[in-house]
């Protein structure tokens, strides 16, 4: 049994070429399949023991061929194991068997081998390129610079000027009084906005707190704004300041205004020209200020320049020949440029103007109608009774009494016109049908009882007086 141990020990590392029968060459045995085969069991001396007759061997065939038989359940389990074994092993010569067999590396001539590849060498990094720097992070934003931005967003431009009209007023103080919380707020940082120190200035004016008025104005003006300079002017020429009146100092505030560029600035300093207050008499200079104010789109500027231009006030004679005053082309283009910013004072002049035959201006019903009714869309009650001039004549409208009539009632109305102010600068007396009219509006208000005749007495006089009564 020994023996048997060591010749199954043996046969475990034999090759394949070395259990098949008959011996081949190596390179032929690779062109046959393996065989399988069956030993012979060995006795414990060492003998063969005769096979049995099932185990007859079969013809050896090729393993893996159609005609190989199964091994019988009884045959040695290792020897199957062994032959499995060297089925998948390569064929080797019986010296090799404990030894794999390794080819030795072919020669290459020195001159053809490949050369090395070269070790990669790290790339240094570019010292000419920027690194950039780390973003910082945001910074928090400022409470008053969102208030200031708010205030003069609601507020609009600064301006020391004064409004076109009613309309421009009640507008400038509605936006103060919503930008009031932004404006005051903003005014609290140090430095602050020009633009916001003075808004928040008229926002405490027209709280009735000069003292607050004066100190935003006085840090604006402090940091050259010409608005604040302007202001200040106004307080120390008709003394509204905690300071009172002071004629010499305003004088100062407007000259540093008119520095400034400040076109409100610049027309009070051409009116104090003008009459010789706290400065010399000077039309000359009067004319140069008020002009580059008017130039500049100041609507006051360019009214008064147009009644210089129009009237010669303002000069010894009312004539300046150097100056080229009167002139009333002039006069009428100020007029327009002001009338055309909503000035109303300049729209009424030019209107009569061009309904003056005497004024030396061309015959314009469609200008002056233009300009009467953009007045009398304001309210304006003499601008709306002279509209309804325009409809009783059919001066530049189609005549239509029943119009006419209405606006001299709403003129009347409002309590701001006389009757005997009613039809001022109409050609001649009442057209008959308009005063029919008249007379049956005020009869259906319950204010005239007499004859709708067309007639305008003291009757007629009397009942229109009391349109004005509440």
């Amino acid at each position: 049994m020994t023996q048997f141990r060591a010749l199954a020990a043996t046969l475990v590392f034999l090759p394949m070429t070395a259990i098949a029968q008959g011996d081949e060459p190596a390179d032929m045995a690779s062109d046959k399949a393996p065989t399988a085969v069956i030993q012979p069991e060995v006795g414990a001396d060492g003998e063969k023991l005769p096979l049995k007759a099932d185990m007859t061997p079969e013809v050896e065939e090729p393993l893996g061929s159609e005609s190989a038989k199964p091994v019988p359940d009884d045959v040695d389990r290792s020897q199957n194991a062994i032959a499995s074994e060297a089925d998948a092993a390569p064929e080797r010569p019986a010296s090799d068997a404990r030894e794999p067999h390794v080819d030795p590396a072919p020669s290459v001539p020195a001159s053809d081998a490949p050369e090395a590849a070269p070790a990669p060498v790290a790339e240094e990094p570019p010292t000419d390129v920027a690194v950039p720097e780390p973003t910082p992070p945001e910074p928090e934003p400022d409470p008053l610079a969102i208030a200031a931005a708010e205030c003069l967003d609601i507020a609009g431009p600064a301006s020391a000027g004064v409004p076109t009209g009613a309309a421009d007023a009640d507008g400038q103080k509605a936006r103060l009084a919503r930008a009031a919380a932004a404006c005051s707020e903003a005014a609290t940082a140090d430095p602050a906005d020009p633009a916001v120190l003075f808004h928040a200035a008229s926002i405490a004016q027209a709280k009735g707190d000069a003292r607050t008025t004066f100190a935003l104005l006085t840090r604006a003006s402090v940091a050259g704004f010409g608005p604040a300079e302007a202001r200040l002017g106004d307080y120390f020429l008709f003394g509204v300041g905690p300071q009172g009146q002071n004629i010499q100092k305003a004088v100062e505030h407007f000259q540093r205004a008119a520095a400034l560029g400040d076109a409100a600035g610049m027309t009070t300093l051409a009116l104090l020209h003008q009459v010789a207050t706290g400065v010399p008499r000077d039309p000359a200079r009067m004319v140069e200020l008020m002009t580059g104010a008017a130039d500049q789109g100041y609507h006051f500027a360019q009214y008064r320049l147009a009644q210089t231009y129009l009237t010669g006030e303002g000069f010894p004679g009312r004539a300046d020949a150097a100056l080229g005053i009167p002139d009333t082309a002039k006069a009428v283009d100020y007029f327009t440029r002001a009338a055309d910013q909503g000035n109303l004072a300049a729209a009424l002049e030019l209107s009569t103007l061009y309904a003056d035959p005497a004024s030396g201006l061309p015959d314009n019903p469609a200008e002056q109608i233009r300009l009467t009714r953009m007045v009398a869309n304001t309210g304006h009650a003499p601008a709306v009774a002279q509209m309804g001039v325009f409809y009783e004549t059919g001066r530049g409208v189609a005549y239509d009494p029943a119009v006419a009539a209405g606006l001299y009632v709403k003129a009347l109305e409002s309590g701001e016109l006389a009757f005997a102010d009613l039809r001022r600068g109409a050609p001649g007396p009442w057209d008959r049908d308009t005063a029919i009219a008249f007379q049956l509006v005020l009869q259906e208000r319950g204010l005239y009882n007499g004859a709708l005749d067309g007639i305008v007495g003291a009757g007629t006089a009397a009942a229109a007086a009391q349109l004005a009564t509440p």
